[in-house]
């Protein structure tokens, strides 16, 4: 083996990563990329607003402190980000099926495009301008 060389083993174990960290993002892009070349409901009448992403939240989750940083980028991108925590807010965590914590919700133009629990894959749609030209 050359000097400074890796094993095979450790770069396939690294390939293996790096793709099972992309997959979710990439299958996201995916879908809604497929979904702008089918049929779609019609829009709700009148100007189409911002994109909405609500984050459910909670002061005791580790991974929602985590992400903070990204969802204040998402609402730099001009996301209209409302951010409920489920213990102050259970009514709301019941009406959207909330059972773990964060939770980020994705709607443009009233529908919801998807759900997620990392806000990277958020990102990765508005930086992509939500999968639609």
């Amino acid at each position: 083996m050359a000097p400074g060389a890796r094993p095979r083993a450790t770069r396939e174990s690294e390939n293996l990563t790096m793709i099972g960290r992309l997959f979710p993002a990439l299958m996201l892009l995916l879908l809604l990329a497929a979904g702008c070349e089918q049929p779609q409901a019609p829009m709700p009448p009148g100007p189409c607003k911002r994109p909405v992403l609500l984050v459910f939240t909670a002061s005791w989750c580790g991974p929602c402190k985590a992400q903070k940083p990204l969802v204040v980028q998402i609402e730099a991108a001009g996301v209209d980000v409302r951010v409920y925590d489920v213990d102050a807010n259970p009514e709301m965590a019941r009406k959207y099926g909330i059972t773990a914590m964060p939770t980020y919700i994705f709607y443009l133009c009233g529908r919801e495009l998807f759900r997620t629990k990392d806000a990277a894959d958020v990102l990765v749609i508005i930086r992509n301008r939500w999968g639609c030209k």
